[in-house]
């Protein structure tokens, strides 16, 4: 017997992964509970098996007895169901520990079973995971013994049981597909910054790089969509729509909302809501089928976007009527000269009508346009679209500071600075144009 409970011992331990020590715990609490319902006694009775050599002492009252003894049928019963029941708690312990730490993680399984509109799926030999029928994409049918891909979502705990809840309509599986398919993206040279998803209908990503020498759009997508292909594939169809990622809201509206053109823009920052305006031809392919294309971009933003037809007569009176507000949230107080005056009063003025007046009150003409008093502070590079603080720090040191030091280094010139890109750039010195443009049409 000595023998068998080691061989025993041996192949749980392997076939389950459960530690010896539970094994050969459960092993002698099942053969004290056949004792005690052999003898009807609950006190008194213990029984130790030697680890090494698998020998069996048990006492009960002080003196030995032999435990095979009290292996009747209904003690052995009790006994079997106690062992079993031991193993069984060790061994979702153990699968519990195996997959806690590996939520998100993409799994390749088979389907095992169907359970009313959910899926049963073999993990591995000793783990399941279920997937319910919203996490499943409408565009895919499985049958029992189908290969799956799936992406863990949850580990739960439960009495009997530890229940991981796979899916494959969840945003993570694009994630994880992205990182095995593109390189770039697996070697953090592109990082993705947010996924909108609606499994089996289309997905919005967008993606940003710090390195100027990578297209991270073009990274994602491939010589002829051959990398995006890939995960398509995967997906069984679904749609990817690969955006180019922008800190400055304004930029990456019109970005999220692509292939759809953007005529203008109203947002409100307290509520993070956004009016969108577009011309009637562009309505249709901004809201997209049944409201996808905004619903999407507003999740990929973060923003409640509202869609709104637009005239061309309609966009220029808007726009006039905005500009100077615009002008205004642009540069603001930031860009307000202060000026101690001899009885320490602090005066405020508006800076265009330095910034972008040609001619000074008595007639000569301004050279510079930062030629303050001492203890003039200029600021505003900050309110400027996509400029933070730290691409402003980099413009003051790249000494590209004033108005005129931005339209020099144009386009070109301000792509160069770490952080801003081709995009942001241009609009940056649309902006300032289209101001310098309004403030000499109101002197003529």
């Amino acid at each position: 017997m000595s023998e068998e409970i080691l061989r025993f011992v041996d192949t749980i331990h392997r076939d389950r992964q459960v530690d010896k020590e539970v094994i050969f715990t459960g092993i002698e609490m099942a053969l004290v509970s056949a004792a005690q319902k052999r003898y009807d006694q609950e006190e008194g009775i213990e029984v130790l098996i030697d680890r090494l050599s698998g020998s069996i002492s048990a006492v009960r009252d002080g003196e030995s007895f032999d435990p095979r003894e009290a292996l009747g049928r209904i003690a052995a019963g009790t006994g079997k169901q106690v062992l079993f029941q031991k193993i069984r708690e060790a061994e979702r312990e153990v699968i519990y520990k195996e997959y806690i730490d590996r939520v998100g993680e993409v799994f390749n399984g088979t389907v095992a079973s169907r359970k009313g509109g959910g899926l049963v799926i073999t993990l591995g030999n000793r783990a399941e995971g279920f997937m319910p029928r919203g996490e499943q994409s409408n565009l895919e049918n499985w049958n029992e013994g189908d290969r799956i891909k799936v992406v863990l979502k949850e580990v739960n705990l439960q009495s009997t049981r530890v229940q991981l809840l796979v899916s494959r309509g969840d945003e993570a599986l694009v994630r994880r597909l992205f990182e095995q398919e593109i390189p770039e993206v697996s070697d953090f040279v592109v990082d993705i910054k947010a996924i909108a998803r609606e499994a089996g209908n289309r997905t919005k990503i967008a993606v940003a790089t710090l390195d100027t020498n990578v297209d991270c759009v073009g990274a994602c997508i491939g010589v002829k969509g051959s990398r995006i292909r890939n995960v398509t594939d995967e997906l069984s169809g679904e749609k990817i729509d690969v955006v180019r990622w922008n800190d400055s809201i304004e930029v990456l509206i019109p970005e999220a909302l692509k292939p759809a053109e953007i005529a203008s823009l109203e947002l409100d920052y307290e509520a993070m809501t956004a009016n969108v305006y577009v011309t009637e031809d562009q309505q249709s392919l901004a809201i997209g089928r049944r409201g996808q294309n905004v619903r999407l971009a507003s999740k990929l933003t973060g923003w409640e976007l509202n869609i709104c037809p637009i005239t061309p007569e309609d966009l220029e009176r808007l726009r006039e009527k905005g500009l100077e507000q615009r002008a205004d949230d642009m540069f603001g107080d930031r860009l307000a000269k202060v000026t101690d005056d001899a009885n320490d009063a602090s005066t405020s003025h508006n800076p265009l009508d330095q910034l972008f007046d040609s001619t000074a009150a008595d007639g000569e003409t301004k050279t510079e346009v930062d030629e303050y008093e001492d203890g003039t502070v200029v600021m505003g590079l900050e309110d400027l679209p996509g400029v933070s603080e730290e691409i402003a720090d980099r413009l003051i040191e790249a000494e590209i500071d004033s108005t005129e030091a931005l339209l020099e280094a144009g386009v070109e010139g301000l792509s160069a600075i770490e952080g801003l890109d081709e995009i942001t750039a241009r609009l940056i010195i649309e902006k300032i144009q289209e101001i310098m443009d309004s403030v000499d049409s109101e002197e003529e």
